[in-house]
């Protein structure tokens, strides 16, 4: 019963969200109720350490909104603030159905096996893959990547969930350096009132020099390419033949496109659609990219013709996939509630004269300082929304020999970092949901080495491209 009204709630929020790309009159009380729902049975459905968490910034939230006497006006809009992360999960994962139907993740298996012969070439292509459906899709690339990769990714490597977790994080944030829907990037873009025309070529650049740079680390000892060559070597044969025999076993034909034929289609279609809507001024970012898969996904499957296993798929969907989000759905309206108290309160208000002094007593060492905060307060639970905007308002007001071009890279390269490292990112917490692993054990034992050397290496960066062209 309870998982019920969960599903419900959470079909229902969704709605609720797509309804604003018409009509933004009184959908904020709705939208608040139905995350009470969500909220209330997701604590209940939800794993002893992330409920934890969630009831801890729950208290914390509903604590300054009390003590600040906030209007009923400024709850509703906290409760509501982080909710469409939510929502995109719930609305991209419809296209679990038309995968499962067409077998299309058995195509890109077969693909990938008798064309990618190594382990790190399946490293780069999987990160790649996520890379750009981010680019396109945002978080809504996270459930896609993972319908389509799971069974490459499961024949293919030893640790599963490490190497699902890894190429997945990392292909997601590092889009975030210089995608034009992404959140960290818009934020940057406001505080710091750098163009993001202006950070198109660098955040592309560092995103290239990202990649590489966890093709190294994940060489080191302990890495998941440590024992690529010889576990390549000793598995050539077998992979070989797995290859020939899933190659006969490609996604669904659509009048005579080949499973992998119809991914690129569909992903072209989404773009496209998306496009459209942007043209026309129709709903947010994060809307349309919902509207657009909706919208894809359907045709995918009506053009399938599968009717009964489109309604198994269905199904399924309905009892696995939209319970997937119980942990991220309660978790995020409890963050939203704590990010939306902090903003409302003016706590943050009161620490930017000490924020703004320690800049100015620092100088330029500030530019490596401040992000570097960033970070570390994202292990605490501070989203780097909230601190982004912060920081770089103040950065940019200090008065010191950088351009706004370096402070922007900076920030950028720091938030990047923070949603690597963070257990409490969106990020992290749906591929701890979806690879059955703990949110600590992705972003503290898996990424805290790349985080910390991305780290650098986006301080180093910032600093040299703003000094040759900021």
């Amino acid at each position: 019963m309870i998982l019920d009204i969960f599903r419900l709630g959470a079909v229902a929020l969704t709605l609720v969200h797509l309804s604003t790309m018409f009509t933004a009159v009184l959908t904020g009380v709705p939208m608040a109720l139905v995350s009470l729902v969500v909220l209330a049975t997701g604590v209940l459905l939800m794993g002893p350490g992330v409920k934890k968490a969630t009831i801890l910034f729950l208290a914390a939230g509903t604590g300054i909104l009390l003590v600040s006497a906030q209007p009923f006006s400024v709850w509703v809009s906290s409760l509501n603030s982080m909710t469409n992360t939510v929502v995109i999960m719930v609305a991209m994962q419809i296209f679990t159905v038309p995968v499962t139907v067409g077998r299309f993740d058995k195509a890109i298996e077969a693909w990938a096996n008798g064309r990618i012969k190594t382990t790190r070439a399946l490293f780069g292509f999987s990160t790649l893959v996520t890379h750009v459906l981010t680019s396109i899709l945002m978080f809504g690339a996270i459930p896609l990547s993972m319908a389509l990769l799971r069974a490459t990714l499961s024949s293919r490597v030893g640790d599963e969930r490490r190497f699902t977790s890894v190429v997945i994080s990392r292909g997601y944030v590092l889009s975030s350096l210089w995608a034009p829907g992404a959140i960290n990037l818009y934020l940057v873009v406001i505080a710091t009132g750098v163009p993001w025309s202006s950070l198109l070529l660098p955040g592309l650049v560092l995103s290239a020099l990202g990649l590489g740079l966890s093709f190294w680390v994940e060489s080191w000892p302990g890495g998941v390419l440590s024992g690529a060559a010889a576990a390549d070597a000793s598995s050539l044969t077998g992979r070989a033949g797995a290859a020939g025999t899933r190659s006969a076993m490609p996604g669904g034909q659509v009048g005579g496109v080949s499973g992998i034929g119809q991914v690129i289609a569909a992903a072209i279609s989404m773009v496209l659609i998306v496009l459209a809507l942007e043209y026309l001024k129709i709903g947010s970012t994060y809307t349309r990219i919902m509207l657009s898969g909706l919208l894809t996904a359907s045709a995918w499957i009506i053009l399938l013709g599968k009717g009964k296993e489109s309604a198994a798929a269905l199904r399924e969907y309905w009892v696995e996939g939209i319970p997937k989000v119980r942990d991220l759905g309660p978790f995020f309206v409890a963050m939203g509630v704590f990010s939306g108290a902090l903003e409302a309160s003016g706590l943050l208000d009161k620490a930017i004269p000490a924020i703004q002094a320690a800049a100015n007593t620092l100088g330029i060492a500030s530019i490596a300082i401040i992000p570097l905060a960033i970070v570390g307060l994202a292990l605490i639970g501070f989203h780097p929304f909230i601190t982004l905007v912060l920081f770089g308002k103040i950065l940019t007001a200090a008065g010191m020999p950088l351009s706004n071009l370096t402070i922007a890279l900076s920030l950028a390269s720091g938030g990047a970092a923070a949603y690597m490292i963070s257990p409490f990112a969106g990020i992290i917490m749906s591929l701890a949901r979806y690879t059955g692993s703990k949110a600590t054990e992705i972003a503290i034992n898996w990424n805290w080495k790349y985080s910390l050397a991305f780290y650098m290496l986006g301080m180093v960066f910032a600093l040299s491209w703003g000094f040759v062209f900021g």
